[in-house]
């Protein structure tokens, strides 16, 4: 393993270990010895860091009888131990299959998986294999995964996050105002009977191309890095319909083609069109908000300015 490059994480991680404080920085500073000491333990010889993730050290390894695979070590956060949880109870079933595992150091070693969905691809495909990897991901047994305690169901939460930020983004109020409306109508909705552990940020980036068919991924594509909580469906296939910008300010009826992609989605997974319209709005709007609070904001505007052509 002296021939492997350098143990180096991307900015996004370094900046977001910083921000945890002490742990975080540990955290980096062990990583080398970390990963190498993982590498050891389970028999692998380590390739090339892969990019994409913001919480996490990602690599390709190759193990001991010569097969590919990908390991992981994450941040010690909470949110670790609910998305192994999740990974582990989905066996494969809509997400990437787990190989070994080891919650006290953080570590996954995960089926290697080929790129991530196009987003140049014809959007109709990529929809209809978002909302069918989903269908499988969402059959993951809530008894079996380890789910925070006391948890808010997400409209609360995302209420929260939009009402104090809001003020910091004054010239967008009509759209604040729609989501806080949104954010209140799907609390009042939600049904605990509908409820599916869902991936909680299914954009195309976090859903990859398998290797090989095997059982659990028909569609030829599997998620990653689930956040693992309880939500209607719709929660998943608003998330996975709140990008898109640079199309939608090109469009000349923005809202027509949301609201058809809603239609789509709903009819791929037999739920309501109007809840997803509700939730990809909101989280459209508090995506935007999030990205100007933390540094990004002309990453922000794009999310906000698509909110703004939205607005019913």
């Amino acid at each position: 393993m002296n021939d492997a490059p350098s143990v180096e994480v991307e900015p996004t991680v370094r900046a977001y270990a910083g921000s945890l404080g002490a742990a975080g920085w540990q955290w980096l500073d062990s990583l080398p010895d970390a990963v190498e000491r993982q590498c050891r333990d389970w028999g692998l010889q380590r390739g090339e860091a892969l990019t994409g993730g913001s919480r996490s050290y990602v690599c390709r390894v190759t193990r001991a009888d010569g097969g590919r695979a990908v390991l992981k070590l994450a941040l010690p956060e909470p949110a670790l131990e609910t998305q192994m949880s999740t990974l582990l109870a989905a066996q494969g079933q809509g997400y990437v299959r787990v190989l070994k595992h080891d919650p006290g150091r953080g570590a996954l070693l995960l089926e290697a998986l080929g790129p991530s969905v196009e987003v140049g691809q014809d959007l109709p495909t990529v929809l209809t294999l978002t909302a069918e990897t989903l269908k499988r991901a969402w059959q993951v047994s809530p008894e079996r995964c380890a789910l925070p305690n006391g948890t808010e169901h997400k409209a609360a939460s995302l209420l929260t996050l939009v009402h104090d930020l809001a003020r910091e983004n004054r010239e967008v109020q009509a759209a604040v105002e729609q989501a806080l409306r949104y954010a209140r109508e799907r609390w009042e909705a939600r049904d605990p009977a509908r409820q599916v552990i869902v991936h909680g940020d299914p954009h195309v980036g976090n859903l990859l191309r398998i290797e090989a068919v095997r059982p659990g991924a028909e569609t030829g594509y599997v998620f990653v890095d689930p956040e693992g909580f309880l939500c209607e469906p719709e929660y998943d296939l608003g998330v996975a319909l709140r990008g898109w910008n640079s199309h939608l300010l090109a469009s000349d009826d923005p809202q027509a083609e949301v609201r058809g992609w809603c239609g789509q989605m709903a009819e791929a997974t037999g739920t309501d069109p109007g809840s997803i319209w509700q939730w990809t709005y909101l989280e459209r709007v508090s995506t935007g908000l999030y990205l100007n609070h933390h540094g990004l904001p002309q990453l922000g505007a794009l999310y906000l300015a698509v909110a703004v052509r939205l607005l019913d």
